[in-house]
């Protein structure tokens, strides 16, 4: 006799999102004191065009550049409305909370996880991905005249784990000028006495894919950033929202005007310059 399915599981009217009418996954609290779930507060923030959606980590001390910090929680700290009062508000993870409703409804937890997994992929396989680039500064004192800037050029991604490597192209006066990283943290600190552009090729693991508007049968492997070196304060980073597909190998078409030595750019949805 097979066993019976365990009672659902029954879920407290104040453990609900008041936008999706589920429970709380990943609970994000604003800062006007209102619940509702990471998801549907980004989607919320996305969809806001009424106001300027700006990061929430300007608010954060970036001086310590805390490698462990993770640009994939931007996309649950945009600055919005708040859904429910509409008042300009951020929202952070309710790490305590989020314990307790996993305790709390262990079922019904794992399915909002796995729910929560097939939308963020969706059904095309499209995903979201935010790239943080910039450099880190700081003027040096006691070296010979014209070499008084101590920098560190970094991209940071939020999906590294797909990315098979990011070609830096320096001042062809830097030797070497062109610097390939395999594994993050993808940083090139370098001494030097002016500005000048870099450029991050990005390149992704097979068989992932940028997304662009053109055919998406076509595998775009590279997205070309460029990065002016900021050499005054404590330096600059740009923020970067952007998608990612994974393209089965039928359904392939390489492109061929991917040049091995120079990746083609890809243009992506916007980019904002943030102080550190």
């Amino acid at each position: 006799m097979a066993e019976a399915s365990p009672p659902p599981e029954a879920v407290a009217h104040d453990d609900l999102c008041p936008v999706c009418h589920l429970l709380l996954y990943d609970p994000v609290r604003t800062q006007c004191n209102h619940l509702l779930c990471g998801s549907c507060m980004a989607q919320w923030a996305d969809a806001s065009s009424t106001v300027e959606i700006m990061p929430s980590s300007l608010n954060l001390d970036h001086s310590q550049f805390d490698p462990n910090y993770d640009p994939a929680n931007e996309l649950m700290s945009l600055e919005a409305n708040c859904p429910m009062c509409r008042s300009r508000t951020t929202a952070s993870l309710d790490d305590g909370l989020k314990r307790i409703l996993e305790a709390r409804y262990p079922a019904t937890y794992a399915e909002r996880r796995a729910e929560e997994e097939a939308v963020r992929v969706g059904d095309s396989g499209v995903e979201g991905m935010v790239i943080l680039i910039g450099n880190k500064h700081r003027l040096v004192s006691g070296v010979e005249e014209g070499n008084k800037h101590d920098w560190t050029f970094f991209v940071r991604l939020s999906r590294p784990e797909i990315v098979e490597e990011v070609r830096v192209h320096l001042h062809p006066t830097f030797r070497p000028p062109r610097v390939v990283l395999h594994r993050p943290p993808f940083e090139v600190r370098r001494l030097g006495w002016g500005f000048f552009n870099i450029e991050a090729d990005i390149i992704l693991k097979e068989p992932y894919s940028w997304v662009t508007d053109g055919d998406k049968r076509t595998r775009r492997p590279s997205l070309t950033l460029d990065w002016l070196l900021r050499i005054e304060g404590r330096g600059k980073q740009g923020r970067v929202r952007t998608k990612v597909r994974k393209i089965e190998a039928e359904q392939m078409d390489i492109d061929e005007h991917v040049d091995e030595g120079r990746a083609s750019p890809v243009s992506w949805p916007h980019m904002e310059d943030e102080d550190l």
